[in-house]
């Protein structure tokens, strides 16, 4: 038996193996002795009749085509260990030639990454800073959410609040009516686009609008007429701005300790968000330096997880999959096309970060495991927190709690370098475990927004390497 191997791109290997004829001939005996088990031959006992016989009744190539399905699964085994090849999944087999008889495996190979020089990344935070004018901002904001609708007597204005009786429509389809309607006078608020054409309309005045949709549209070209009689008008009372607004909107007793807080929460904010943009910006770095090859399997494995997410996602929010996919204006193919980018992206940052683990002996120790569950127990009570634990302590959750803290400690250990921060042991202080919570938990809630679908089986908060697939414990698929 001759053997030949080609290493290609997107850790594929194709095998060729040259099969000895008389291991084929060896493999149709067996084969005729199988049918003759199933299928006896008259004057004979099952499995005894002889080779030719069998032969005769069900033809050479049944026999041979039988043989060749054995020597695939027995071959593909017996080369890759003499390969020494790691397979990542389940690998294909294709009959090259027929006789003499030659077989081809090609397997897709597990991931190989080498880091580049990741000691020269450097990124410094940009400083930081809130302005008087964001923290106005917010009290606007504030005084919004506050404010009161009184009645007025005047013509109408922009984003006033109006009731509204409304008949007609589009040209050709049945007319609307609707008595009572109120609305924001605004075309991007309210609950039509022609709303600002009513500006100037005094009260219980009727007026006529027409309205032609834009061609961006749905209803592009298409022009629509309402009758239209204004009711009621309020206009927005905002509250003054003292220290009784701001004992009404916070815990505070002054206006003077509101905007105190206010300017505190939006430095905090600012500076959770320019910490996960650095995070990207250092992966991203990390990334590109280094040399990844992922086999394509492992790219459709995390599209898998992500698509089964999402139908999740949409089944919790009442809808089914194919009605999902009509409101996003996409079949499955085209979502799993623009899911694809962002899997491979995630998949390589995590391999990068696994790589960088082990170069840098990052480890985590059983003690750090154990913290990990009390402060998620601690968030529980009564029967919760004991069923909690139970769950936490079984020896796959550990693994897993310790993976996801090792991805955790790396991932701090490579932003105090590219800052220019001491990395010599563990610097991993309490508030970067804070933000990296805080980040999975947004992540985490961000996944479950429909528009943006998400998840993965090489998610650093999801999978452990040792659970990836090896192709050894799968059958040989034939491409036949």
């Amino acid at each position: 038996m001759k053997v030949t191997t080609e290493r290609r791109p997107n850790c594929e290997t194709v095998i060729t193996v040259e099969v000895d004829e008389q291991q084929v001939k060896t493999a149709m005996q067996r084969a005729a002795e199988k049918i003759a088990r199933v299928r006896p031959v008259p004057g004979f006992r099952p499995g005894k009749a002889p080779y030719e016989r069998v032969e005769r009744m069900v033809g050479k190539q049944v026999l041979r085509e039988q043989a060749i399905d054995e020597l695939a699964q027995m071959l593909y085994r017996q080369v890759l260990q003499e390969q020494q090849i790691e397979p990542y999944d389940v690998g294909q087999v294709s009959v090259a030639q027929e006789e003499p008889l030659i077989l081809q495996f090609t397997v897709p190979t597990r991931p190989v990454v080498k880091l580049g020089d990741y000691r020269s990344i450097q990124f410094r935070p940009p400083p930081l800073q809130v302005t008087d004018a964001e923290v106005e901002e917010v009290i606007e904001a504030l005084r919004k959410q506050q404010a009161t609708w009184v009645p007025v007597t005047r013509a109408v204005q922009l984003n006033d609040l109006v009731t509204l009786n409304v008949s007609g429509g589009l040209e050709g389809q049945p007319p609307l009516e609707r008595q009572g309607l109120q609305t924001r006078v605004n075309a991007r608020e309210g609950a039509f686009p022609w709303l600002e054409q009513l500006v100037g309309t005094n009260l219980n005045e009727t007026r006529t609008i027409t309205y032609t949709y834009p061609e961006d549209s749905a209803n592009a070209g298409k022009v629509a007429t309402y009758t239209v009689t204004v009711t009621d008008i309020k206009e927005q009372q905002l509250p003054n701005v003292d220290d009784d607004f701001a004992k009404s909107v916070s815990s505070v007793e002054t206006l003077a300790q509101l905007r105190a807080q206010i300017r505190e929460d939006l430095y905090e904010q600012k500076q959770l968000q320019a910490n996960l943009d650095l995070e990207n910006q250092v992966l991203d770095a990390l990334v590109a330096q280094a040399e990844i090859d992922i086999p394509n399997s492992m790219i459709e494995d995390q599209i898998n997880l992500d698509i089964e997410r999402m139908k999740k996602d949409a089944q919790r929010k009442g809808f089914t999959w194919q009605r999902y996919l009509e409101l996003a204006n996409k079949d499955e193919q085209t979502l799993r096309t623009e899911l694809r980018p962002r899997a491979e992206r995630r998949i390589k940052e995590l391999l990068a970060l696994i790589e960088l683990a082990k170069v840098e002996h990052i480890e985590v120790l059983p003690e750090e495991v154990q913290e990990e569950i009390e402060e998620r127990v601690a968030s529980e009570s009564g029967a919760r927190a004991a069923q909690l634990r139970r769950q936490l302590e079984t020896p796959d959750s550990r693994k897993d709690i310790e993976f996801r803290l090792k991805m955790r400690y790396t991932l701090g250990w490579l932003m105090a370098m590219a800052k220019g921060e001491p990395v010599s042991g563990k610097i991993i202080t309490p508030e970067m475990l804070r933000r990296a919570r805080k980040y999975e938990q947004e992540q985490a809630a961000a996944e479950t927004q429909p528009e943006s679908p998400s998840g993965l089986i090489t998610d650093p908060r999801q999978v452990r390497a040792e659970d990836w697939p090896k192709g050894l414990e799968k059958p040989v698929v034939p491409k036949w």
